[in-house]
């Protein structure tokens, strides 16, 4: 029989891995993480109050 390979995924946008990285000090965190998928949801996210 042979074996699925699962592929690991990342679901967090490249766009909002680099705004994590320029934002953060320390990137490979939870909120980071957190912060980054947000951003790849809003790209507004952390650019001050929303309206």
């Amino acid at each position: 029989m042979a074996k699925k390979v699962k592929k690991k995924g990342n679901k967090i946008c490249a766009s909002g891995i680099s705004w994590a990285k320029k934002t953060f000090d320390k990137y490979p965190s939870a909120y980071a993480n957190m912060a980054a998928s947000k951003y790849c949801k809003d790209p507004n996210y952390g650019k001050g109050k929303k309206k």
